[in-house]
């Protein structure tokens, strides 16, 4: 009798992208909740929510490579699995989330800037401080986005990682 076996081989790349894909959904999925919502899809404490759900898609993710390979996954694999997965999402996430606030509904973005002016002011910046950081705001906010959600990912990754390892205890193995 014949044995259904796949010969597809479980790799970094193919975790991290398929897990990326799964947690750009959400990311899709959640910021089109809380903008629906009337709420600043971009604030700090609404994005809280999302680490522990992204820590479980994490998990998946490593859990995924050990269970469809040998039984083992490094730190280093973990790491690479992990900052993919970030990569992948922060690309579609943030084109749709960028694209969505700037061209479908500009309020989105009105909505963030009107909550760090009002922060500003409760701190009793003077109005060339609020000026400066508005403007400042306003030209590099998709790259801060961008560089503090790979920066995000990547601390997540480097401590998720510690505890789903699986390092193989044959010393001639190569990973």
């Amino acid at each position: 009798m014949e044995e259904n076996v796949s010969n597809e081989v479980v790799t970094v790349r193919s975790v991290g992208m398929k897990f990326g894909l799964i947690m750009a959904v959400y990311s899709v999925v959640f910021f089109l909740i809380v903008s629906l919502a009337g709420l600043n899809p971009f604030d700090n404490k609404l994005g809280l929510i999302s680490i522990p759900i992204s820590i479980v898609i994490l998990v998946l993710a490593h859990r995924n490579f050990k269970a469809s390979g040998d039984g083992f996954m490094s730190y280093g694999q973990g790491i690479g699995i992990a900052v993919l997965m970030t990569l992948v999402s922060l690309i579609i996430a943030g084109l749709f989330s960028y694209f969505y606030a700037e061209i479908i509904a500009p309020e989105v973005m009105e909505r963030f800037y009107d909550a760090q002016l009002a922060d500003m002011e409760s701190k009793n910046m003077s109005e060339s401080q609020i000026e400066m950081a508005v403007n400042v705001t306003k030209r590099f906010f998709w790259l801060f986005y961008a560089i503090g959600g790979m920066l995000g990912g990547t601390i997540m990754a480097l401590i998720v990682t510690i505890f789903t390892q699986k390092k193989n205890p044959d010393p001639t193995h190569i990973s």
